[in-house]
């Protein structure tokens, strides 16, 4: 009769010879060959050992008839105990460690795939917007994984099934180059936590692109919107002029409080976050911007009001700066046929800055030469006082 152990693993009944071992009691009887021995049967080493693998205790070394029959008693004991209690593995010589079922929410190595990524990417130190996209990106690959009837265990990632799982979505070359680049960052944060091993990502080529040309606006066409704006949407126009004269991004300004603006040095401090990088930087108002900073600061109730929220306009409750998107689309480009986003903004500002001075780079907030980074600490400050300097004269008829 078998016992069943962990795995599947089991061990026949347990036997000994000479089997009337009990009964034995003369000194002709040593001569015999003495073992205890049961059959231990492992589902790994079915075709290896197909009628099980012997373990046998040989009690030969013992001299005396009292010692055998101790020891088998012994044995008949200790074997149950040894396979059952312990877990021991003969085959492998190891001790076998029962499989511990995680509590809910909890990481490991054996999950299934799909699930690690789901539980993986919220509790990463990134960006609302990367989070977004990456919500977008393992639903795609949950998809992809259900309909191919792909199923493996996050420990078991390679790029063999990274290539199966987006071969399948049938990308544009940009968009497979993006699914790569956010897969990585889930990953290598898995390989940091040893849930997996290596991040397979590294191994896949990314895909050759046409860098296409960026829409501008025309400074005629943007006095046209930004005049309408001004009369029909003032707390967008107001918003537009303000991006345009920062060479910030909106996710950055959407994370301005009150309390990290100074006006009297004409200054604000954002956080960039690139990756899981994070740092800050400090922004230079120019001039031409600084009445509106001075009016949406004037309009905060507390140093920890958000500048730009619900109606571009402040509050303690931060939302996000996607709406930007949103509203340009309906108040401009469906509204006046323009194709341009609203990020072309930037790139004009930059543009003018560069005619003005070489210090567009900067206004961007674009990382410098590492001698100035690392040895001239007082670089940026003279960059940003050439700046507070600077007039861009493109909406004086606004």
């Amino acid at each position: 009769m078998a016992t069943n152990l962990l795995f599947d693993c089991h061990y026949s009944d347990i036997w000994v010879h000479p089997s009337n071992w009990k009964t034995l009691s003369t000194q002709k009887s040593l001569k015999l060959n003495w073992y205890v021995e049961c059959k231990f049967y492992d589902p790994l080493f079915k075709e290896k050992y197909p009628k099980g693998f012997p373990y046998r205790k040989r009690l030969n070394k013992l001299r005396t008839l009292d010692e055998r029959k101790a020891a088998v008693q012994l044995l008949l004991k200790e074997i149950p105990i040894l396979f059952e209690k312990k877990g021991w593995n003969p085959i492998t010589k190891r001790y076998m460690v029962p499989e511990q079922t995680p509590a809910p929410g909890l990481l490991y190595p054996k999950q299934n795939f799909i699930e690690a990524l789901e539980l993986a990417y919220p509790k990463l130190s990134v960006s609302e917007g990367v989070k977004k996209e990456l919500r977008r990106i393992v639903a795609k690959l949950k998809k992809s994984a259900t309909e191919q009837r792909i199923d493996f265990q996050i420990c078991e990632i390679h790029s063999g099934y990274v290539r199966d799982l987006l071969d399948y979505l049938n990308l544009t070359p940009n968009e497979y180059n993006k699914y790569l680049t956010h897969l990585s960052i889930v990953l290598s944060d898995l390989v940091e936590k040893r849930i997996v091993f290596h991040n397979p990502v590294r191994d896949i080529k990314k895909k050759k692109t046409i860098k296409k040309l960026r829409e501008t606006l025309e400074i005629s066409e943007l006095h046209k919107i930004f005049g309408i704006l001004k009369l029909d949407h003032y707390t967008f126009y107001r918003y537009g002029m303000i991006f345009f004269h920062s060479g910030a991004r909106s996710a950055e300004l959407f994370r301005v409080q009150k309390k990290h603006v100074n006006l009297d040095k004409q200054e604000y401090i954002v956080t960039i976050r690139k990756g899981n990088s994070y740092r800050e930087v400090k922004k230079v108002i120019l001039k031409n911007a600084l009445p509106f900073w001075i009016e949406i600061v004037e309009e905060c109730t507390s140093d920890e009001d958000y500048l730009f929220t619900r109606g571009l306009q402040p509050s303690l409750v931060p939302t996000q700066p996607y709406q930007i998107t949103k509203r340009w689309k309906r108040l401009v480009k469906d509204k006046y046929s323009v194709t341009a986003d609203f990020y072309a903004l930037k790139h004009l500002f930059l543009d003018e800055l560069d005619k003005k001075s070489n210090l567009a780079g900067h206004a961007g907030s674009h990382t410098t030469d590492v001698t100035e980074r690392f040895y001239l600490f007082g670089s940026e400050s003279r960059k940003n006082e050439a700046l507070k300097n600077i007039e861009i004269t493109i909406f004086d008829a606004v």
